[in-house]
């Protein structure tokens, strides 16, 4: 009778077999809102899994031992790797006057365009706002952003119109290779 030695790969891959129902169903319930979904968790319990198995942690363990192992790791996992978020409230005002404040809800357009379309728009006005403009220049960016003429903005800020549009090509021209076409 001839014994068949199994190498350490096709042990591992049974071990994966047995416990994937179990790993998947750890995976989808762990989830959190974020770019990490169910995929990406189960995949990281089979690499940690993996790692374990190299290291001979496994060896004579249990089912049970080893799967709450993987939540474990899969738990550790989520709440190093969550995306820091700066978030803004819409309420928050960006420009004060006499006559009242803009906040961001007046200045961010949404005209039924796609997600992708306003999540770009919203980078491009964030990297406007905090990559090199003057004071002057980002008043002048906010209320061109609602949508009001060049003698309205100058007229709310107290500069002439002229000022105005030279300021406007001061914000184009810093931009021109970066957003805006020739």
């Amino acid at each position: 009778m001839v014994m068949k030695i199994n190498s350490p790969e096709q042990t591992f891959n049974r071990l994966v077999n047995k416990l994937t129902p179990t790993l998947r169903k750890i995976s989808q319930k762990n989830r959190y809102l974020g770019f990490i979904d169910k995929d990406d968790l189960y995949q990281e319990a089979v690499i940690n899994l993996w790692d374990r198995f190299k290291e001979g942690q496994l060896e004579n363990k249990t089912s049970s031992y080893i799967v709450r192992g993987c939540y474990f790791h899969i738990q550790n996992y989520i709440r190093t790797h969550k995306v820091r978020n700066n978030v803004l409230s819409l309420e928050e005002p960006i420009l004060c006057e006499e006559e009242g404040r803009a906040c961001l809800k007046d200045v961010i357009r949404d005209e039924g365009q796609d997600l992708l379309t306003q999540l770009n728009n919203r980078f491009i006005v964030n990297d406007i706002m905090n990559n090199g403009l003057t004071k002057r220049e980002k008043d002048v960016f906010k209320l061109l952003y609602t949508g009001i003429n060049l003698r309205q903005i100058a007229e709310k800020l107290g500069i002439s119109h002229v000022r105005v549009v030279k300021l406007k090509q001061n914000i184009r021209d810093k931009y021109r290779g970066k957003f805006f076409e020739n």
